[in-house]
């Protein structure tokens, strides 16, 4: 029987692709963003044995439906948590970032600070785009939407060496999204969510401290 990274995606049963799909969302992900903040080991003269495994601080929640091919994720970590959204439709990716709106907040003005962000992300393979938008709570809370979209190989799914690449690209750019919101003193936790679920740890923001927004 032929292994999996074998087989042509294109010759991939729909059952299995769907199964690689949410594998990545839940399993893959979800192992990967307990390790967005983590401890780092002393300066030696030899490498620790510690793993990332047992030096992560991040804390994560996640809410999707079985066959659905987008997941969303509550990360907690450096003092504060982010709502984003992962969409994986077979190799093509978006991940949405929303950032709740306090005070003078709005795409606009959030756009120049993630100047330096951004560049990195798009020199990574993605494209951003960013919008004003409204929670789905009742009433709606604004939001700003930092979109992010970029298309893996077409063999991505039969790829580990692939999906290591994008899980661990996603990870960084997420923790520096995250390290550049809290250098600028927006917070990002849900209204409601702030204390429950901020991390292992709370780090303060490098240099001067920032209003939150």
């Amino acid at each position: 029987m032929a292994a999996l990274c074998d087989i042509p995606v294109s010759d991939l049963p729909v059952a299995e692709a769907q199964r690689q799909v949410e594998a990545f969302l839940t399993c893959q992900m979800l192992e990967a963003f307990r390790a967005i903040e983590y401890r780092l080991a002393p300066f030696d003269a030899e490498p620790s044995e510690a793993s990332l495994d047992e030096c992560a601080l991040g804390e994560v929640q996640l809410r999707h439906v079985v066959g659905a091919s987008d997941c969303t994720y509550l990360v907690a970590a450096f003092g504060d948590s982010l709502v984003l959204q992962i969409q994986l439709n077979v190799h093509r990716f978006v991940v949405v970032y929303r950032v709740p709106v306090r005070e003078a907040l709005d795409a606009a003005s959030l756009q120049p600070r993630l100047e330096r962000w951004r560049i990195g992300a798009e020199h990574a393979g993605w494209t951003i785009g960013w919008r004003d938008a409204l929670g789905p709570e009742k009433p709606p809370r604004r939001l700003v939407e930092i979109y992010c979209y970029a298309f893996a190989k077409p063999d991505f799914l039969a790829d580990d060496v692939q999906q290591l690449y994008w899980r661990t690209d996603i990870v960084q750019m997420t923790r520096y999204f995250m390290l550049e919101m809290q250098r600028f003193g927006v917070r990002l936790a849900p209204v409601g969510t702030m204390g429950k679920a901020a991390g292992k740890s709370a780090v303060k923001s490098p240099g001067k401290s920032a209003k939150p927004v």
